[in-house]
């Protein structure tokens, strides 16, 4: 089977007129249904002839996608334009054959990438070249019963917090919490500002009527900002289970020796919906995943990051160098 892939730009998908006959499967057609607004309301937009999309096509016919957002990542004192990427799909019947992983090749080859939430045969794939960063996860049940009692030091903490500081949730990101989240030392990092983080919240690519992302500001008695987060909620169904998890997804402060990672994952608790029934989070910090640890999370596995192996920055693989969120690679958008 010969392949030929083609990328789309931005102006591309927007005015794309679809041919039942090349799209028969909807495989475009339904990338741009998932995807579309988010890609032509993304502040890293602005230039329509960047990258849209990657399309697999073999006799004429569109057999497999992968969907594109541009970026912008933080190296030092530089600020360089990066792709992130994901809703790969490949039609049923050309599965085997490897196009899923030449797609990602071919964006990988294009331009700076920057990747996450990979199933175990993209990390395969996608670890043979590019650096890959990992992030321990952690998860939080919702206990219920005599279970209760395992959550006794939260509310205590809880009980604490609340008397220091008020959490306002906002439809509109305040301008400083895109200045706080940019000011940040660490040495590399996307860049979320307050136009970023707006689209973060607005936008959706699930396509479950049910899934959002929350913006809640922090506020010292004196009505001061002391930090904000961001969550998303969604509906997951696998195997005709199904059920509601939270992640984490943003997040600052102004003194994390006050106001510290673990203590705003936990003010988050109280704003999710009682149908979550697991609450997701990141961290690299050993300090936060002892505290988190004391307050009934428990350590699961490993949230995967990758980014394009570059020479000038040697140091691009040190976890540590990095402010790593959890809805950093568009993954605020989707599942």
């Amino acid at each position: 089977m010969n392949i030929e892939f083609r990328f789309l730009s931005i102006a591309d998908l927007k005015d794309y007129s679809f041919e039942t006959e090349m799209d028969s499967e909807n495989i475009l057609q339904s990338g741009k249904d998932l995807y579309c607004a988010a890609v032509l309301d993304n502040p890293n937009s602005k230039d329509k002839n960047s990258n849209a999309v990657c399309l697999a096509i073999a006799n004429g016919k569109i057999v497999g996608r992968f969907m594109i957002f541009q970026s912008e990542l933080k190296t030092g004192d530089t600020v360089i334009p990066i792709q992130t990427g994901g809703g790969i799909f490949v039609s049923e019947d050309s599965r085997g054959l490897g196009i899923g992983s030449s797609l990602i090749r071919t964006v990988l080859n294009d331009r700076t990438y920057y990747g996450a939430l990979y199933t175990r045969a993209a990390y395969d794939i996608i670890g043979k070249t590019e650096t890959m960063l990992e992030i321990p996860q952690y998860v939080k049940y919702r206990y219920h019963g005599i279970k209760k009692i395992l959550d006794l030091p939260i509310h205590l903490r809880k009980s604490i917090l609340k008397r220091r500081y008020v959490v306002k949730r906002h439809a509109i990101v305040p301008e400083w919490a895109g200045a706080m989240a940019s000011s940040d030392n660490h040495k590399y990092m996307e860049v979320h500002d307050t136009a970023w983080l707006q689209w973060a919240l607005d936008n959706n690519a699930t396509g479950v009527e049910s899934d959002y992302q929350s913006f809640y500001a922090i506020y010292d008695r004196n009505d001061k900002p002391a930090g904000f987060f961001m969550t998303k909620v969604r509906t997951i169904t696998k195997e005709g289970d199904s059920f509601v998890k939270a992640n984490l997804i943003e997040w600052a402060s102004t003194d994390l020796s006050r106001l510290d990672e673990a203590d705003i994952n936990i003010l988050s608790l109280d704003t999710y919906p009682q149908e979550v029934s697991r609450f997701w989070t990141i961290s690299e910090n050993g300090k936060t995943a002892k505290k988190l640890k004391c307050h009934s999370y428990k350590r699961r596995g490993w949230f995967a990051m990758s980014i394009t192996k570059d020479e000038r920055f040697e140091d691009i693989g040190d976890v540590s160098q990095w402010r790593i969120r959890y809805g950093c690679c568009n993954t605020a958008l989707v599942e």
